[in-house]
């Protein structure tokens, strides 16, 4: 029996369909980050917390963790956002010295509006493949978006302009 790819040869091939993808097909996406003149590290923040239910906002500690950054730079992260009305930051019921944070209805909304428009450009790049390049690629991401952990991540409908 064949055993597949390596990871490291697999990783290459996704990086660059990646890499391809955002260069060629990522427009409206970019625009609406620009607009909203979103750092790298503020599209991440407003991401993770908008996976979150409303009832469980992120200490500020535990969202610098979850990202891998200093606790610095998630304040810093967290202030332009707050100033915008994306994300909000509130004293911790049980304990005033944690801050936690959670998105605002503004804040979902954007993270909705990026998600959108990167699954329309991705549909209108994947309307360049041929009938068995996107019948291939659709049989292989079916058995990996079965993982309820991948799932999760896959907006339910598709985009429409």
């Amino acid at each position: 029996m064949k055993s597949g790819p390596r990871p490291a040869q697999l990783a290459r091939q996704l990086a660059g369909l990646f890499r391809y993808a955002a260069t060629h097909s990522d427009g409206a996406f970019m625009r609406e980050v620009s607009e909203h003149d979103l750092t790298l590290s503020q599209l991440k923040t407003l991401s993770m917390l908008s996976e979150l239910p409303s009832s469980s906002p992120l200490s500020l500690k535990d969202l610098a963790e979850r990202l891998g950054i200093s606790l610095p730079a998630a304040s810093r992260a967290v202030d332009p956002l707050v100033r915008r009305g994306l994300v909000e930051r509130r004293e911790d019921s049980q304990d005033r010295r944690i801050k936690r944070v959670s998105t605002t209805e503004e804040g979902d909304a954007l993270v909705q509006r990026l998600m959108a428009a990167r699954v329309s450009a991705l549909e209108d790049l994947l309307s360049g493949f041929n009938t068995t390049e996107r019948r291939k690629l659709g049989d292989a991401l079916d058995e990996i978006m079965a993982r309820p952990e991948i799932d999760h991540y896959c907006p339910k409908k598709a985009a429409r302009r």
